[in-house]
């Protein structure tokens, strides 16, 4: 499923255009090759392509230029079941994260970006889905080692830009309105109650199986055990939004992955910017943040600083509403921490799910079909990623710990 040809569309006349409109100075392109632009195991819903380009100018003079292309991964003319997601993130690079930078723009003295520069082709519509993006790496931005994990520096940059895109969120409702409510409710409706048991279930039944092997306590099995039998209503209880508490919007898949860094030198952040928006979800902010410490931050730091990364992010949170004059239902300290616990279930589907995926070296069979999937090699695949060594090492560990902050109850 990864070694997906470049399509018959995607070609040099096609970015001529582009180029002709986007620099009065183009000539011609004097070379055009299309890359994947991650590896093997690395794309589960997309392909993303990287266009690199040598192109004369007026004067003869060559420039080189790259764009990033993403596009769906099923072959060319069939049927694109995740045409509602490339729509989701259409929006939110044309309206909604405009909407977020401009409320900096208007009410203070910074002026944070939290995506890359979107752009579209000329002239007749593409027949298919894409988004097409400037190449960060062109502005020295670049993605973390994620087997690896993020130091202490870097997820705390990580997490004041997460706070300022959270804070910007909350007042967008004040300035314009509700989100719509495909991004109020997402996925975790009754509606998708049938699509919430078979993946509960294709994910659950491989790691109750393998979490014999992680060393846990009879009642610990036993109570992660009954926990996993209520995750469908668990999930949609999650999914709810309550009025008198501080709703955001979620990336919705804030792992690390999906941003990247640009560093002022080697333990230092100039910048970090957010990509792929295809599953943003109004609601609590629990959502991004206990994803994004489950998975991301190394192992040695994940645990033992976990009370600090919430409270630096709640710090900026709290900095960050004030400076945007929003004066609703800002939690304190205390009150966050009760709310991370009402809505601690994402803790455990992020180590459980979410987790094993980072830690697996790329790997061919890392594709939807077998993260979603219950064939027999789809529950193989889950098994080798349960058992992994990295994530055991983590893993029993971090189902204890959260048994014992109450999050696994």
């Amino acid at each position: 499923m990864t070694d997906q040809p470049t399509p018959k569309w995607v070609t040099k006349e096609l970015f001529c255009s582009l180029l002709e409109q986007s620099n009065p100075n183009f000539k011609a392109i004097v070379k055009f090759v299309p890359t994947s632009a991650i590896s093997k195991g690395e794309n589960y819903l997309t392909i993303v392509l990287r266009i690199q380009i040598e192109m004369q100018l007026k004067d003869n003079s060559i420039e080189d230029v790259s764009y990033i292309l993403k596009i769906p991964l099923v072959p060319e003319g069939e049927k694109n079941d995740f045409h509602e997601m490339f729509d989701a993130e259409l929006d939110m690079y044309d309206h909604l994260i405009p909407e977020l930078e401009d409320l900096y723009a208007k009410n203070t003295s910074i002026s944070p970006k939290f995506k890359p520069v979107h752009l579209k082709f000329p002239g007749e519509p593409v027949k298919s889905d894409y988004i097409l993006l400037e190449d960060l790496r062109k502005r020295g931005y670049r993605n973390a080692d994620r087997t690896q994990g993020l130091e202490q520096f870097e997820v705390e940059a990580v997490l004041k830009k997460l706070a300022q895109w959270h804070a910007a969120s909350a007042k967008r409702v004040v300035e314009l309105g509700e989100y719509e409510k495909d991004i109020r409710e997402s996925y975790f409706t009754t509606e998708h109650q049938k699509l919430l048991d078979e993946f509960n279930i294709n994910f659950c039944m491989p790691f109750l199986e393998c979490m014999q092997q992680y060393n846990l306590e009879p009642g610990q099995l036993v109570l992660i055990s009954d926990y996993t039998s209520q995750l469908t209503d668990l999930n949609i209880e999650f999914g709810k939004n309550d009025p008198l508490e501080l709703c955001v919007l979620n990336h919705g898949d804030f792992w690390c992955n999906n941003f990247m860094f640009k560093y002022k030198n080697v333990s230092e952040v100039e910048d970090v910017c957010f990509v792929d928006f295809q599953l943003p979800k109004y609601g609590t902010p629990a959502q991004d943040l206990l994803c994004m410490l489950m998975t991301s931050p190394k192992f040695s730091i994940k645990l033992e600083m976990f009370n600090y990364f919430i409270e630096y992010y709640h710090q900026q949170l709290v900095e960050h509403l004030t400076m945007l004059n929003y004066n609703r239902n800002a939690p304190t300290l205390s009150q966050f921490h009760a709310h991370l616990h009402r809505y601690s279930l994402w803790a455990f589907i992020c180590a459980q799910r979410m987790l094993p995926i980072v830690l697996l070296p790329p790997d061919v069979g890392s594709h939807i079909g077998n993260i979603m999937g219950n064939s027999e090699e789809a529950i193989a695949f889950k098994r080798k990623m349960f058992l992994l060594p990295a994530y055991v090492d983590q893993i029993k560990v971090i189902l204890p710990w959260l048994i014992n902050r109450g999050y696994i109850r």
